[in-house]
């Protein structure tokens, strides 16, 4: 059984991006719920970043999207996870994921597996919300004083 490393950082977000030149990872709009006027849907781009410390041997990690109580489980590509020769490294990884499937309105979760155990995981809610609106004037009912 492999050390599990600890798990300084998992957000979901707009995009991912790693600067091939200064190592840094660009994250845009983090969020933790998703509205949408009607379900099943998919959200257009969403990303995870997960910073890792303590990563002891190279291994696998693996997400698996899924909605909370069962009904729906999505299992995304694993990434290879390379060690450093300094334990207390941190090692980040993410990606993109695009048209996430959301079956229906709810509680979801990414779950990230590490050499197959659970070691961390992230929520999600799915809302319905009303698309039609009122169209009304947002100035309206403004008053400064």
């Amino acid at each position: 059984m492999s050390m599990k490393p600890i798990v300084l950082a998992m957000l979901i977000c707009d995009y991912y991006y790693r600067d091939v030149h200064t190592g840094k990872s660009i994250l845009t709009g983090t969020f933790s719920s998703i509205n949408s006027g009607g379900f099943p849907t998919k959200h257009g781009n969403c990303a995870i970043y997960i910073a890792l410390t303590d990563v002891a041997a190279a291994s696998e990690a693996q997400l698996v999207f899924r909605k909370e109580g069962g009904g729906f489980s999505m299992s995304i590509p694993p990434w290879d996870v390379k060690c450093s020769d300094n334990r207390r490294a941190v090692v980040e990884i993410g990606g993109n994921i695009s048209g996430l499937p959301l079956p229906q309105e709810g509680e979801y979760e990414f779950v990230l597996l590490w050499n197959g155990m659970e070691i961390a995981s992230r929520r999600l809610v799915a809302v319905k919300i009303d698309m039609q609106g009122g169209g009304g004037d947002p100035l309206e009912d403004y008053n400064p004083l």
